[in-house]
């Protein structure tokens, strides 16, 4: 299906901001209850039955595949307080998703940009006030070997610095959470995406307002909540995506997105429902997707992969890619033998056929990784132990 010119379809994508538990003083629902669950046990417990392979078996697409979900994984660092007493280690919410039967699904990356007053749970409006996000993403390739292809802003709260930032980074994005419910606002916490393209699928952003279209190369896709105090998805708009399919001819990108420390089995067996009531009502197939093969086939990019290899001597390694990444400069992250973290910007040089990136090494340097994405987007990961 990736990068195929699909038609007729629709191509289901469920994100997950996956934060992991909330404890403290939290938002409570009317009756008094906590909205957020405060535990590992509980969230493990409600997620076990959307995962599991019966429902997967159960609840599958037009050509059988199971249900899949997009886990954009938060880590919470950065932050000098912890007033909602989140878990506070690289890797803890990865790992607890991991461990559970989520081997069909896909890990991307949420991020929250923590404020330079370092207090918790309150989000930075501005990118450059934390580096955080480039140890996070450089453990992940480091300590998992692993690397997200897709981002998704922390409260949906992008601004220019940051799309400027996503730009030279990462070129596929799903905060665009538009609806008949978006309303103007100059607080940027309150940031909901009003005036953005409202249509089912993607835009290319203007390098001067990420919210209008325009030259820039990254890809927005937008995705609504499935169900919050700001937003409900409805079956009208889940029929707009069947009927524009049908009236087109073409693959339609409906995404819309949960949060793991709420109960989400609900809304979960209600959106299964509106897609099925959708797809029998317009005679149109639905595919179960990440979120990066589904912006592939809408966009009509072709999958290509970056291969790396690697050389060293005593003073260098020069890292050698089979085509240019997408980034602007190599991500190089590399941990010392105390454990240290360090991240380097590669300078990327075309030598025949492929680039390289040179980079001296320290003599405390244990590991070192480079990894990012080809131009259509599919990552690349190479670790190398010194």
């Amino acid at each position: 299906m990736a990068g195929s010119s699909s038609s007729g379809q629709v191509l289901v994508v469920h994100c997950i901001d996956t934060e992991g538990p909330i404890g403290g003083d939290v938002r409570r629902r009317p009756d008094g209850s906590k909205e957020f669950m405060d535990n590992w046990t509980d969230i493990k417990d409600s997620l076990q039955e959307i995962t599991c392979p019966e429902f997967r078996q159960k609840y599958n697409d037009s050509s059988g595949n199971p249900y899949v979900y997009n886990w954009f994984i938060m880590d919470f660092m950065g932050f000098k307080t912890n007033p909602k007493n989140r878990v506070q280690e690289f890797h803890d919410t990865y790992d607890n998703i991991k461990s559970l039967n989520t081997s069909h699904d896909f890990f991307h990356w949420h991020y929250h940009q923590p404020p330079k007053s370092g207090i918790g749970d309150q989000w930075s409006p501005d990118w450059d006030e934390s580096d955080i996000h480039y140890e996070i993403l450089g453990r992940r390739a480091l300590e998992r070997n692993d690397f997200p292809e897709v981002f998704r802003a922390g409260g949906t709260i992008e601004d220019n610095k940051c799309s400027h930032w996503l730009e030279d980074h990462f070129m596929l994005d799903y905060s665009n959470r538009v609806s008949h419910r978006s309303v103007p606002t100059t607080n940027i916490f309150d940031f909901n995406w009003y005036g953005a393209p409202s249509h089912w699928g993607y835009y290319h952003p203007h390098i001067d307002d990420l919210t209008h279209p325009g030259e820039m190369k990254r890809m927005i896709a937008r995705s609504v909540d499935l169900e919050s105090r700001l937003h409900r998805l409805e079956q009208w708009q889940v029929d707009e995506a069947f009927s524009y399919a049908r009236q087109f001819d073409q693959p339609v990108l409906l995404s819309y997105f949960s949060h793991d420390h709420r109960d989400m089995r609900p809304e979960t067996y209600r959106a299964i429902e509106m897609i099925q009531k959708s797809s029998n009502k317009f005679g149109v197939p639905f595919s179960y997707c990440d979120a990066k093969s589904a912006l592939q086939c809408v966009g009509k990019i072709q999958p290509k992969k970056v291969e790396v290899n690697s050389d060293q001597n005593s003073e260098e390694i020069t890292f050698s890619f089979s085509s240019r990444p997408y980034q602007k400069k190599a991500f190089i992250f590399a941990l010392t033998s105390t454990d240290k973290f360090e991240y380097i910007e590669g300078e990327l040089r075309k030598e025949g056929n492929s680039w390289t990136c040179v980079i001296p090494l320290k003599d405390n340097y244990k590991v070192i990784a480079t990894a990012g994405h080809s131009q259509s987007g599919d990552k690349f990961v190479k670790v190398v132990e010194l």
